[in-house]
């Protein structure tokens, strides 16, 4: 467990992390793609703070409060499943270790501000509070383009939990997202992406994390032990599951929902090792030490990804180089460089380098 003692000496590193590797990582190629061709609300995010800071943030700060109000409200609504501070803080502090919620708030993307609304709205659910429940909905609607998979959770809910009021709400933001801001593609032929679907999920959680957490949602529904935070995460995971046998996943339509069911799967770890005698827990607390330590040892080959570098003889297994080749090209490129790469155009033309009109032009190799 984490005591306040630790939490408050962890916390600060955690967030001095946080905006290092958000400063210093250069811009990626969906972030450049975002930056000059997105007119919606990730566009309008990703230049509020151009010119402010001359590195990653001036892209990237919106989304890096977001990342960090989402721990926040996390810990806030860890009170209404644990009970102990030293059981919310370690809850906060494995769901801010995970590789999905590092990158997710270091990187311009829409999940950090989906999570935010979505615990949002569970603590409004907890505490009663109907403002702040429908509130939360309605900006998930217009900020969300999959958020049929939101209300489709909700709806459900509504209808095992017997909440007239939330089902029929549930339905209206359904109808709404479904006739005219649904973004959620489920089209084409049956391609078959569940192994890869699998895969992003494990590299998410970690494997370890993803395993229980599979676990823990069969376990907490065949106990009938469902709230509200089961039957969002545990439909979006279903559904994703489902909609990859026939097509590709993106994982930012479906991972804010999956991600936030981590704190019932910890307060099912938790029911699982109290209710057994102290000499029968060891088996759950190796296996819990090896979690927490795949962890840190994940988040910190995020944190210190850049010296790996040197590490390689290949520079191009390293799995940021996408992010720092156009940035290694600007630097020794004066004037222009030819790519048939569109997201590595755009990472290119942030640093100002444009196109060649030769397209013979020579290679440089990075």
């Amino acid at each position: 467990m984490i005591n306040k003692k630790l939490f408050a000496i962890l916390a600060p590193l955690y967030i001095v992390a946080i905006f290092f590797t958000a400063s210093q990582l250069p811009i990626g190629g969906h972030e450049a793609e975002i930056f000059f061709k997105d007119s919606g609300l990730l566009g309008i995010l990703s230049h509020l703070f151009e010119g402010f800071f001359h590195n990653g943030l001036d892209f990237r700060l919106p989304f890096v409060l977001f990342g960090l109000s989402t721990l926040y409200l996390f810990f806030i609504l860890s009170s209404f499943y644990f009970d102990s501070i030293e059981e919310r803080l370690t809850a906060v502090s494995i769901f801010a270790l995970l590789a999905g919620v590092i990158t997710s708030s270091i990187l311009v993307n829409i999940s950090p501000l989906v999570m935010s609304l979505v615990l949002l709205f569970v603590i409004g659910y907890k505490k009663n509070n109907l403002w702040l429940q429908y509130s939360s909905m309605i900006l998930i609607l217009f900020v969300h383009d999959a958020s049929i998979i939101f209300f489709l959770a909700v709806m459900i809910a509504g209808v095992f939990k017997k909440n007239k009021e939330l089902f029929f709400v549930a339905l209206l933001g359904g109808i709404v997202t479904a006739l005219y801001l649904n973004g959620l593609d489920v089209g084409d032929k049956p391609k078959g992406k569940i192994l890869e679907l699998l895969g992003l999920y494990i590299a998410v959680f970690s494997p370890f994390v993803f395993i229980y957490f599979v676990f823990s949602i069969y376990h907490i529904g065949i106990k009938k032990r469902q709230d509200i935070l089961w039957f969002i995460c545990s439909v979006a995971f279903v559904f994703s599951i489902l909609l990859s046998i026939r097509q590709k996943i993106i994982m930012t339509d479906f991972a804010p929902y999956v991600v936030v069911g981590v704190m019932i799967m910890l307060r099912d770890y938790y029911d699982m090792v109290y209710l057994r005698l102290r000499i029968f827990r060891k088996p759950y607390i190796i296996g819990y030490s090896v979690v927490i330590a795949t962890l840190v040892l994940s988040s910190l080959v995020i944190f210190l990804h850049k010296p790996i570098f040197f590490l390689l003889p290949d520079k191009s297994k390293h799995f940021a180089y996408p992010f720092y080749k156009p940035y290694w090209i600007a630097q020794k490129v004066p004037k222009c460089y030819t790519t048939d790469k569109s997201k590595e155009k755009y990472q290119l033309k942030y640093y100002g380098i444009k196109s060649c009109a030769d397209e013979n032009v020579t290679k440089i190799d990075i």
